[in-house]
Order: structure tokens, then C-alpha cells, then sequence
């Protein structure tokens, strides 16, 4: 999903920029919490799979019930658990992901003999067809649904134009708190106009709250946009963002980019101190920083 500095340098292109983009977001793990656990409770009373399985026995009878499996099958139940009752749509999203991982799982040990235990094979070959009638079932429901993440989920795997559109709308209102959304929405932005996706990857950096979770592929997909419309200033500042927060980079090339166009690079190294800083904050406005001078 990086892209490579030394070939960014080389190519100037932003063509496959976005081209290893993840098909799969989440909404954060507060959101998560927000909406799937027991209010009030927490953890120290929830129930665990055994007990769930116990006393509501059909939220766990047609999954495989060995050993393979059990964590994917484990949050399959518990989504199933805290929305029993739901009439919301936004829990379907991470349980079609969940019933996606688990049909790879149980596909994959399915393939595994066991000669003195056929038994098993049975059991993970009723966690396929479950896994499968389950994801066309949820996919079934959903394909109209106005929540942003399932209508995501219906663009990337069934390349829905309905469902992008609703996803497009929603990524460019004001009511976005989730930074993967804008990402997404940049990869296909990209192809038509750097200007609105360089102003939507800002806008992703403004959302984070913690800078840990920062996708660092933004940082090289704005130094990539800054090589193809030829600023060379903006990509010495991301290029130089980018090494405050990946690891892997030393500063050799980006300086030689300084060296090659003359850049003022005392003013620029001040400015990616400025965003590196306001980043690890979580207080990043392109504005303030005034980006668009670059």
C-alpha cells in the first residue's frame, strides 16, 4: 500500500497510487464499543462464548463447533448477541467482514485430512455454507442501506455506482469523524483531480486523534501528488513528514530533492516540524499551517 520513495522519485506518477488500497475498513474501535457492547457493563460481566452458546443456542448451531476457527467464530456470536434486536444496519458491516474471515478460515482447514476424524470435516463444511449464505444474505439486505460503511462494503466488492455514490456523498459532508472513509475516497479521487484529493487526505489528517493510527501511505500519496504537478516544496515536506513516522526512510533522498531544485530548505525542514508536531497532537489544520503557500 506504500508507495515506494525511490520509485515515486523515479516516476513522478500517481497511477497506481491508491492501487494496493485496503478493500476493507473498520469503524474505530470506539465506535465499536459504542455500538456492540452491553451499556454499562463491560467487560467483568460479559458473557463469555460458552455461556452465549448455552442459553441461546441458535446463534451458535450453524457454525463449525471444533477447535479451528474459534476467535473469527467467536465475534461472529457476539455480534450476533448484542443485536438481536437491532433495527440499525451498521452492525452488518463488521459482520459480513467477520463472516468473510471466517469462510477463508474454514475453507482453509477444510482442506485438511483427518482420517480418524471425518466428524470435523463435516462440521467446517457446515461453517462454509453458513459463511456463505450469510455473507449473500447480509449483502442481500444492505444493498440499498445509507450507512456509509456497508455502502462501502457494496462499492468495493460488487462495484455498486449506487452504492459509491451514497459512500461519496456521505465521505464529503461535514458529518465524517472517521479518517479511513476520506482515505478511501481519495484513492478514486486521484484519478481525476489531485487538488480535491489532496484537500480530502487533509481533511482525513485533521480527523485523526491519535497520531499511532495515522495511515503513513497519506503522507507518500501527498509527496506523490506534489512531484506530478511538479511542487517540488510540498513533496520535500511530506517526504519529510513521512520519515518522522516511518522508520524505514532516511532523509538521503529527500535531501538530494533539496539539493537538485534549490530548495529553501531551512523553511521547509521548520514547516515539517510544524505539521509533524501538529499531527502528533491531533491538532493538524492544513489552514493554519497555511499548506497551500507550499
Amino acid at each position: 500500500m506504500l508507495i515506494s520513495f525511490k520509485t515515486t522519485m523515479k516516476t513522478h506518477t500517481t497511477k497506481n497510487l491508491f492501487g494496493k488500497f485496503p478493500t476493507k475498513i473498520r469503524p474505530s474501535t470506539l465506535g465499536l464499543v459504542s455500538l456492540f457492547a452491553l451499556g454499562g457493563c463491560g467487560d467483568l460481566f460479559e458473557p463469555t462464548i460458552s455461556e452465549i452458546c448455552e442459553s441461546h443456542s441458535e446463534i451458535c448451531l450453524d457454525l463449525s463447533l471444533d477447535a479451528r476457527c474459534r476467535a473469527e467464530r467467536a465475534e461472529i456470536i457476539r455480534l450476533r448477541y448484542y443485536n438481536q434486536d437491532s433495527k440499525d444496519d451498521a452492525y452488518k458491516y463488521p459482520l459480513l467482514l467477520n463472516f468473510e474471515e471466517y469462510l477463508t478460515c474454514v475453507e482453509e482447514v477444510q482442506h485438511i485430512e483427518h482420517i480418524k476424524r471425518k466428524g470435523k470435516e463435516a462440521t467446517r463444511l457446515k461453517g462454509v455454507i453458513t459463511a456463505q449464505r450469510e455473507i449473500k444474505r447480509l449483502s442481500r439486505e444492505t444493498k440499498d442501506s445509507l450507512d456509509p460503511y456497508l455502502s462501502y462494503y457494496h462499492w468495493t466488492r460488487f462495484n455498486d455506482k449506487d452504492a459509491f455514490h451514497r459512500f461519496e456523498r456521505y465521505a464529503a459532508s461535514n458529518r465524517v469523524t472517521d479518517p479511513a472513509l476520506l482515505v478511501s475516497l481519495a484513492s478514486v479521487q486521484i484519478k481525476t483531480d489531485l487538488k480535491r484529493t489532496t484537500e480530502t487526505l487533509y481533511r482525513a489528517l485533521s480527523l485523526y486523534t491519535d497520531s499511532d493510527d495515522i495511515d503513513v501511505s497519506v503522507f507518500y500519496s501527498l509527496a506523490s501528488i506534489g512531484m506530478d504537478i511538479d511542487n517540488y516544496r510540498r513533496a520535500y515536506v511530506w517526504y519529510g513528514v513521512a520519515e518522522a513516522f516511518d522508520e524505514r526512510l532516511d532523509e538521503t533522498q529527500r535531501v538530494q530533492l533539496g539539493q537538485q531544485h534549490a530548495l529553501p530548505t531551512e523553511i521547509l525542514d521548520a514547516i515539517i516540524d510544524e505539521v509533524v508536531s501538529s499531527l502528533k497532537s491531533a491538532t493538524f489544520d492544513a489552514n493554519a499551517l497555511r499548506l497551500d503557500k507550499l
